[in-house]
């Protein structure tokens, strides 16, 4: 069993410089939230050799047994699921399980150099992990001005980063995500951003981007210089729902897995603009062909690395070319990694 240490934020701050307004946080690993709030406006959070841990699978030690080789309870007609999932709304999750790091109540922060890895099952479906740990990596919330996010990894989490309502923009670089359940990006409240240089390495969705209102917002995101593969996650269809059974693919391990998608959008969710990037998938969307298209925007050399069985089922917008050679991303992926800075701690956390 995991030690769980409680760590306070003023014990994680051990240097405090008001001239660079710049908070420092203590290295090491930490199996509870961190939540920092009420920062200087303007402040800076280095956080440079700090891994955070969230999503024990400690708390639901049956769960992984229970949920897996979904292929024995695929039933086409009816849908796919699991016979009794009554675990999911009789156990309940502390906050800091969902929210491994928080940023809350400041103006214009920026943050680097963080790990944060979710420690449940990579073997759990979608909707188990949607159902105990539906948060991001890292979140702001109630933050205003701008947020800037450089030089960080996250693994195995439900979503990467949600810049929150409040902000004015938001920008990601340099970041590494591996294995993210759902959204890489969940800018559900329709915040401007930009993703530059960063390396989305198997996430179920790209960039969500959707607001759960219906609401109508005019902004562009901006993605630049950035490699995204949309990867195949374990998978047991939805209930009620049962042509995504077709999507489903049940491998030698006997559980079902399909991919997302690059964009999860809505008419009135603004527009990208997307320039010298490398983006991948190698099957069907679990929500079907439709899904797969590119929402309205700007795209300038952008390569999509497509290894599906069959063809690409959408048009693709201007600007974008279609390949079927997996050496450009793999060669892509190298370069990326290899154009690291030493303290980047995608290089102590990622594969390689």
């Amino acid at each position: 069993m995991l030690h769980r240490s409680i760590v306070s934020f003023f014990i994680l701050v051990t240097s405090v410089i008001a001239e660079d307004a710049e908070h420092r946080l203590s290295p090491g690993e930490y199996y509870n939230q961190v939540y920092l709030d009420e920062l200087t406006d303007g402040t800076h959070v280095l956080a440079e050799g700090v891994t955070i841990y969230g999503g024990e699978s400690e708390h639901f030690v049956t769960l992984p047994e229970f949920a897996l080789h979904s292929a024995r309870h695929r039933d086409p007609e009816n849908g796919v699921g699991y016979p009794d999932t009554s675990v999911l709304v009789t156990q309940e999750l502390d906050n800091e399980e969902i929210y491994p790091l928080q940023l809350r109540d400041a103006k214009d922060l920026s943050l680097s150099g963080v790990a944060v890895i979710g420690l449940q099952s990579p073997k759990l479906p979608w909707r188990v992990v949607k159902e105990m740990w539906d948060g991001d990596a890292l979140l702001a919330k109630h933050c205003e001005g701008s947020l800037t996010v450089k030089d960080v990894y996250f693994r195995n989490t439900e979503d990467g980063i949600g810049p929150g309502e409040g902000l004015d923009h938001w920008t990601l670089e340099r970041a590494w995500m591996e294995d993210i359940r759902d959204d890489a990006i969940e800018n559900d409240d329709l915040v401007p951003g930009a993703v530059i240089n960063c390396l989305i390495d198997g996430s179920f969705v790209f960039l969500s981007q959707r607001a759960p209102d219906g609401r109508v917002a005019e902004l562009t995101t901006v993605i630049r210089d950035s490699l995204i593969r949309i990867s195949a996650q374990p998978h047991d269809g939805a209930e009620g729902k049962p042509w995504r059974d077709r999507f489903i693919v049940t491998g030698e391990d006997g559980i079902g897995r399909a991919p997302g998608m690059f964009f999860k959008w809505a008419n009135s969710s603004g527009r990208v603009e997307m320039i010298d990037c490398i983006i991948h998938m190698s099957a069907i969307s679990i929500n079907g062909e439709d899904d797969m298209r590119f929402p309205p925007g700007n795209y300038e050399n952008v390569t999509l690395v497509w290894t599906g069985d069959e063809p690409y089922p959408v048009p693709l917008p201007s600007g974008v070319t279609l390949t079927n050679d997996q050496g450009i991303w793999d060669e892509a992926r190298s370069t990326w990694i290899k154009s690291l800075p030493e303290s980047h701690p995608g290089l102590q956390h990622g594969r390689r």
